[in-house]
């Protein structure tokens, strides 16, 4: 059976694949269950890694569009992998922190710049952040899927139904990812958390 205490073990006995760091890229439709999940391996990390930074998703997409500018938002997740590969792995390989900046929503804008430092592990959880380009470099890739209703339901229900019509094209978009960047059949673990 797949544990969070199995995995957290599995991260542990990996040899470091981004300088310093172990990369874990933690992925799935929106309403999976990723940043949960995401916390519940950080603290199954602690005891032996003490602070383990986690990059969420939200933080690093510009809004809805994912990546301003890009054809569309399919191409947005590639670029997007692009641009985290230059702003966090590339330092992560230098030995040095990464500076990412992080999207404030009602802004719409660029907020905030964080400091990432190369940890011994660091997390990415969100839709797109176990692309090819990222997980190339991660030493656990995880999927995380649920019943579309079900992920829906727990969208709208965190985020409110003013984002419905929003959701439902993102769902389309982020499948249509998935698909072409093969998400889902190169990670190490897929669960279900329906």
């Amino acid at each position: 059976m797949t544990t969070t205490a199995t995995l957290a073990a599995r991260v542990s006995a990996a040899a470091p694949s981004v300088g310093p760091v172990r990369l874990v890229c933690v992925d799935g439709p929106a309403g999976a269950g990723k940043t949960s999940f995401a916390a519940d391996l950080v603290r199954a990390l602690a005891p032996v890694h003490g602070e383990v930074p986690v990059v969420h998703g939200d933080g690093v997409y510009e809004g809805w569009d994912v990546v301003v500018g890009a054809p569309d938002r399919v191409a947005a997740f590639a670029a997007l992998a692009d641009r985290l590969d230059a702003q966090l792995l590339e330092p992560f390989r230098q030995g040095h922190d990464a500076r990412l900046p992080t999207w404030d929503w009602y802004a719409g804008t660029w907020g905030v710049t964080v400091t990432v430092p190369p940890a011994p592990v660091v997390v990415l959880e969100g839709v797109g952040l176990a692309a090819r380009r990222l997980r190339e470099s991660a030493v656990l890739t995880v999927w995380l899927d649920a019943d579309d209703e079900v992920r829906l339901a727990r969208v709208l229900a965190r985020d409110g139904d003013g984002i419905r019509a929003e959701m439902l094209a993102w769902q389309r978009d982020e499948a249509r990812w998935h698909d072409l960047d093969g998400t889902r059949a190169a990670a190490d673990v897929r669960l279900s958390t329906t």
